[in-house]
């Protein structure tokens, strides 16, 4: 039985505890960029989140040696394995955790002090990196590292059996607190029996150096799986898994099929205040929990149940994602199915600034039911966007020819996605990187790209130039449409403009996927006074030997220039003017084509077109 419930943990439960708020969005956001991670042989990630820095630190495990994206030896079955990325997804630097035998990640955040906190299950003992003994055959292990990912210290908690973290989260008061389930008894550093014959909620509180404060069980007769742990504003816990386990030990409501949602709401200390069941008539596993802005919870997992008990909506094929909403004190508002017509897993779940959410998981189901895209291949990312009612409002699918899981979905400090798990596709559908070994760690990045910013390559007063260069400082792949006066100027769709007339200029950028931003404005200015009919030159057409009357005002230097269509000055002279008609004699060599002829005198400018052919 317990290989069996591990395989389940692996195929369909380990959480992204790190929920946070997402934009709203009206269409289904387009692929920026992915990239794969990965050495020669299996890479799995199951956490991703964006850094202080707007970069991006993911783990998961490794069993791959030093090869592909992986600079640090196996220590010995799998190891946790940590990349950290900059903004555009290039990789700055890796660390590898483990000791001799299997260490099993399931957690990361980044703490209060710029470090990480990663955390997961070990079989190893005091060997690698790990520098305190087994309890027993599994225990919670948890890494901290600095900035960099060097390790500042390490710690284990277990007892005599099998304990497995899944959830870590830092508190208020600077410490940790750890989330998972457990099959030990009193012993080590479990001060409570069980309730029942296997895996209860185990609670571990420590401080910032990793000392323990207190542990507490929660559980019932049978098997309870804890998955998700949110410390609420009042410094209390929310806790959120799964159960089979009947009314007993500290479970106060019958189960309503085979396996439950399960919440237990327990005080600073660990003492319990309420527990609340949700389920339907068959298997329900609830993976992640977060709390809304109206002071509820939302609940997200997935369902095999058909209509009946807490759940509203029939099944669409196999497992389907199932959301149920509950106020403050857990009671039931509402319910939602999403699936299509095979397995639908969801693996994480998000508010939206909008008031609404979005779910995350792996889909092995084709177009059909609340899925508009077909499959992929065997399984691919699917992301569902819904409103506050729970409305569908669009979804994605991402994947490429084999299978694909997703397990990290957060949004990005621009309003953007980040989603993440891992892949065994090469590059094709979705996936633009090759496969490195067994299966690799694939991120995507989600969104429209950030608006352009646009500079001038010039001075933004064209008094002398005549014109200016303007041009789209943008390394995204966009599309353009160059405004002035908030007015589009016919034909400017490159990524550089010549201005040639004053006026406030922008560019909008988009997509082909329809995403339009705006950039910044430019206010293009002409301080010279420009003259009509006081410069006139023959012959035009010429071969380059000219007449250049000109009718000045008053006396003053001048400047003669010759541009190009780009602007660019190709011939200039200085010269003097008195009041009246000035005559001037040039003598150009110039390609054949259509030059502007410009005097300036320092506050007064005047141009006139020439045509030069040999």
């Amino acid at each position: 039985m317990k290989n069996f419930y591990v395989a389940l943990l692996i195929i369909a439960t380990i959480p992204q505890c790190l929920c946070t708020a997402l934009s709203a969005q009206t269409n289904p956001p387009p692929k920026q960029w992915d990239k794969g991670f990965g050495g020669n042989d299996r890479d799995e990630l199951y956490a991703l989140q964006q850094t202080a820095d707007g970069g991006y630190i993911m783990g998961g495990n490794s069993l791959s040696g030093i090869s592909g994206e992986k600079s640090e030896q196996s220590r010995g079955g799998f190891d946790y394995w940590i990349i950290k990325m900059d903004v555009t997804g290039v990789q700055q630097w890796d660390k590898s955790f483990g000791g001799a035998a299997a260490d099993e990640f399931s957690t990361l955040q980044q703490t209060n002090d710029g470090g990480y906190i990663a955390g997961g299950s070990s079989s190893s003992g005091l060997t690698g990196d790990k520098s305190q003994s087994s309890r027993g055959y599994k225990d919670y292990w948890i890494v901290k590292m600095d900035s960099h990912g060097v390790k500042q210290w390490d710690k284990r908690f277990g007892g005599a059996s099998f304990d497995y973290l899944t959830c870590i989260q830092q508190t208020m008061d600077g410490g940790y607190i750890l989330g998972g389930y457990s099959s030990s008894g009193i012993g080590g550093d479990k001060t409570q029996n069980n309730w029942g014959v296997s895996y209860d909620y185990w609670v571990v509180k420590i401080n910032y150096k990793g000392i323990k404060e207190w542990d507490k069980r929660f559980g019932g007769t049978d098997d309870d799986y804890l998955t998700s742990l949110r410390q609420t504003a009042d410094g209390s816990y929310m806790l959120g898994g799964y159960t089979m386990s009947g009314s007993t030990g500290n479970k106060t409501e019958d189960s309503r099929g085979k396996y439950d949602y399960w919440v237990v709401k327990i005080d600073a200390d660990g003492i319990k205040k309420w527990d609340k069941r949700f389920g339907g008539t068959d298997d329900d596993f609830l993976t992640c929990l977060q709390r809304t802005t109206d002071g509820g919870y939302m609940l997200a997992g997935h369902s095999i149940s058909a209509a009946g008990g807490d759940k509203t909506q029939p099944g669409r094929g196999a497992y389907d994602y199932w959301i149920v909403k509950m106020d403050s004190s857990g009671v039931k508002q509402w319910d939602k199915r999403f699936g299509g017509t095979n397995f639908d897993y969801c693996h994480a779940l998000e508010l939206t600034t909008g008031g609404g959410y979005i779910l995350g998981g792996t889909s092995y189901s084709g177009m059909g039911g609340d899925k508009t895209e077909d499959t992929r291949g065997g399984s691919d990312y699917w992301i569902v966007n819904i409103d506050a009612e729970g409305i569908q409002q669009w979804d994605k699918r991402l994947g490429g020819s084999q299978s694909d899981y997703l397990y990290a979905l957060q949004q990005t400090a621009n309003g953007n996605y980040i989603a993440g798990g891992w892949s065994y596709s090469a590059a094709d559908g979705d996936k633009t990187g090759t496969d490195r070994g067994n299966a690799d760690y694939w991120i995507i990045k989600l969104g429209c790209p950030p608006g352009a910013v646009i500079a001038a390559e010039g001075n933004l007063d064209i008094c002398i130039a005549g014109t200016v260069k303007l041009s789209v400082q943008s390394t995204d792949t966009l599309q353009y449409q160059w405004l002035r006066n908030a007015v589009k100027i016919t034909g400017a769709t490159k990524r550089n403009y010549i201005a040639d007339a004053p006026g406030n200029y922008k560019v909008m950028a988009y997509t082909s996927n329809d995403c339009r931003q705006l950039s910044n404005t430019l206010k293009v200015t002409n301080s010279c006074i420009k003259i009509a009919n006081s410069l006139s030159v023959a012959p035009n057409p010429s071969q380059g030997f000219i007449r250049v009357i000109y009718q000045s005002n008053t006396t003053a230097n001048i400047q003669l220039n010759v541009l190009d269509k780009t602007g660019k000055i190709l011939f200039t002279k200085i010269a003097e003017a008195i009041q009246g008609n000035n005559t001037y004699q040039l003598n150009l060599n110039l390609f054949n084509g259509i030059y502007n002829l410009q005097v300036n005198n320092g506050r007064e400018q005047s141009q006139v077109k020439i045509i030069i052919e040999k």
